[in-house]
């Protein structure tokens, strides 16, 4: 699905990512972790070709791509279907209630508006929206770190769920070392604009790269 050659990405003079190398299979997921200012949101933003590489290649097979930003982005004056319909004007009724029951929600949250769900089911409902059009490949950055632990369980299942029964590839973004190892077959951990470690989770918590890999675990809390 996802090949990376010698990537490198300069912004305003200072280089952001070097020497990215990464090749994903289609229907596996990768989760992209690290500290603040590693360059994972970068990283993610140039395999959705928002941001432009000065060297290397990024060779994706997709046809069809979605982006779930951190904040829901739902227009306030649109109802739950309505915002779902702003990328798939001819979706119909049934197929918008089947991808909200898939996301744990029910017809009534399809006629709410955004400031009547919460945090977690509007996140649903923008997931519902990326989804609408069967990406082949969905890029999520953060996309529940704003949200409670405990609001924050029901979309990590529903991503789960999502994976596992649609098969979709997925590459997403988060600072959360359990939420990683949970939803992801490999991690990528960055430091420095460089990817240090590429593995599955239970690989990299047993045989880390470096006292960086190992720090990262050791601060992540057992749920």
């Amino acid at each position: 699905m996802l090949h990376i050659e010698n990537l490198r990405i300069d912004l305003g003079g200072q280089t952001i990512l070097e020497n990215i190398n990464l090749d994903l299979a289609a229907g596996h997921s990768l989760a992209l972790s690290g500290a603040s200012g590693s360059g994972k949101t970068t990283l993610l933003r140039a395999i959705a070709g928002l941001a432009e590489p000065q060297e290397g290649r990024i060779v994706c097979q997709a046809k069809r791509l979605a982006y779930l930003y951190q904040e829901p982005r739902l227009l306030p004056w649109l109802r739950a279907d309505e915002n779902i319909r702003l990328v798939a004007p001819d979706a119909s009724d049934a197929r918008i209630r089947q991808l909200l029951a898939d996301l744990w929600l029910d017809s009534k949250d399809a006629r709410k508006y955004p400031h009547e769900l919460s945090g977690g089911m509007q996140q649903r409902i923008a997931l519902a929206r990326a989804l609408i059009t069967e990406p082949d490949l969905l890029l999520m950055d953060e996309p529940f770190s704003a949200l409670d632990p405990l609001a924050r369980a029901s979309p990590q299942e529903t991503v789960s769920l999502i994976h596992k029964k649609l098969g979709t590839t997925i590459v997403f973004v988060t600072h959360d070392m359990n939420e990683a190892a949970k939803l992801a077959c490999r991690i990528g951990v960055m430091q420095q604009g460089r990817l240090v470690q590429v593995d599955k989770p239970q690989d990299i918590q047993n045989h880390p790269a470096d006292d960086y890999v190992r720090s990262l675990f050791g601060a992540a809390q057992p749920e």
